[in-house]
């Protein structure tokens, strides 16, 4: 069939329903493209939105368990792609990346169903027929996703409150200033990096307040940390701000910092060092 303006009008919707599901730009991309490629040589399809969103999502589901096997070798932990932006106005349709990193606890169908229901609000009778399945499946299978992940998900915050805290927390680390990080820091807080094997992370995740202050502690002290070698900018990620650290040196974008939080305390740190996942869009 011909790719028409109104079948172009989707490839936001595609993308977002693949990246929400990979977690990987350049993987979201190419099942977008593979997508259209063959929609040119299909006939009689009389939903173009249904039809297209199940081979974005069969697709996704097969490549989740290619990712499945690359993970298994990567070096340290592996973090999802964030989705960068330098643009406030411009806010992509993507799960918040905190959402994002949590979405791993979920299997392929369990994570399908709940980007379709929670980030794009379809019904669950176009759900039931993009993924194979009954509407009462389909309503079990989000109820089973929402239970894997209440213990772990963060409560909604105030977006200039969470600026603030953003802002507190890099000064007061800055500084250097235990104190003040102990205040910001909730006692149980979590930290996970990924570096991939080409720039320095913690290789496993660190949990608690004084594991992740030494390890907070201890960045301050390398030596380009020690010269100021880095400035920082808030950015959007996956629509919500974000620290992006850049070397003044070389002007490049040497990590992301994802700062989740619960009322004025930071409940966990995800912090992307891997330059593959470092381009912003």
């Amino acid at each position: 069939m011909e790719l028409t303006a109104e079948i172009i009008a989707l490839r936001p919707y595609l993308f977002h329903i693949a990246y929400n599901m990979l977690g990987v730009v350049a993987d979201a991309e190419d099942v977008v493209h593979d997508i259209y490629e063959k929609w040119t040589s299909v006939e009689g399809v009389k939903q173009p939105k249904a039809y297209l969103g199940r081979m974005a999502v069969n697709q996704s589901i097969d490549r989740l368990q290619e990712l499945k096997k690359q993970k298994e070798t990567y070096t340290g932990y592996w973090l999802p792609e964030p989705y960068i932006t330098l643009d406030f106005e411009r806010s992509p349709t993507t799960i918040e990346y905190g959402l994002l990193f949590l979405l791993e606890h979920l299997n392929p169908v369990e994570r399908a169903v709940f980007i379709l229901r929670e980030s794009f609000s379809e019904e669950y009778r176009y759900i039931a027929d993009l993924i194979g399945t009954s509407v009462e499946n389909c309503r079990q299978l989000l109820h089973r996703a929402h239970k894997k992940l209440s213990r772990k998900r963060s409560m909604p915050v105030d977006p200039s409150k969470h600026r603030s805290l953003i802002d507190a927390f890099l000064f007061s680390l800055q500084c250097e200033d235990r104190t003040q990080l102990e205040t910001l820091l909730r006692s149980d807080v979590e930290l996970f990096s990924d570096g991939g094997g080409k720039r320095n992370a913690a290789r496993n995740p660190l949990f608690g307040q004084e594991k992740v202050l030494k390890f907070l502690f201890g960045v301050m002290q390398l030596p380009e940390n020690q010269r100021n070698e880095f400035e920082y900018r808030v950015a959007l990620v996956n629509g919500d701000p974000a620290v992006l650290f850049f070397r003044r040196s070389t002007g490049e974008l040497d990590s992301v910092l994802c700062i989740e939080s619960a009322h004025t305390e930071i409940t966990r740190l995800l912090y992307v060092r891997n330059p593959d996942k470092l381009k912003v869009r």
